[in-house]
């Protein structure tokens, strides 16, 4: 509640306080033609950045490669994107700052920081379930089952369609 109660209320003076000082050191239309213009820059740089990372996600998926950071660049062109969408100064900075590549890259190394990927997984369909554990690590090779065969893997049977009983 109190996370709401700033990005409503205190965040938004701030804002303001923040333009009614710059207004009075450089005036009122240079201050208002600075917020469209950083609004502009940051609209554009966006939909630039946004393709790229689109581009660069579909590469990464055409070849096998899974597209995780490409992702997370894009929730931060998105945040940034955000972030513009408010006027203010403050907010159009940090929206600007998101859309720089080195640094957008230095935040979601510095958020993913000893993370993991790995999980377990449980899909129902009808009466039947499938389980299994996902992870990210390096792959390794699969163990074969001592003493069985291909032959000794292989389940036969037939399909009955329950509508017809």
């Amino acid at each position: 509640m109190r996370i709401l109660f700033l990005l409503l209320f205190v965040v938004p003076l701030i804002e303001l306080y923040f333009l009614i000082q710059l207004g009075d050191v450089i005036g009122a239309l240079p201050t208002v033609l600075l917020t469209v213009f950083t609004a502009v820059v940051g609209i554009m740089l966006m939909r630039s950045q946004g393709v790229a990372t689109m581009q660069n996600a579909q590469m990464e998926m055409a070849s096998g490669k899974s597209p995780q950071g490409s992702m997370l660049e894009g929730v931060f062109i998105f945040l940034g994107g955000v972030f513009l969408f408010f006027p203010g100064l403050i907010s159009d900075s940090i929206g600007l700052l998101f859309l720089v590549p080195f640094i957008r890259r230095f935040l979601i190394k510095q958020s993913v920081k000893g993370m993991k990927s790995s999980g377990h997984y449980r899909y129902q369909r009808d009466d039947s379930v499938y389980e299994g554990e996902w992870s990210e690590k390096s792959p390794q090779p699969h163990k074969s089952i001592k003493g069985n065969t291909i032959k000794d893997n292989v389940l036969e049977g037939e399909v009955v369609d329950k509508k017809d009983n």
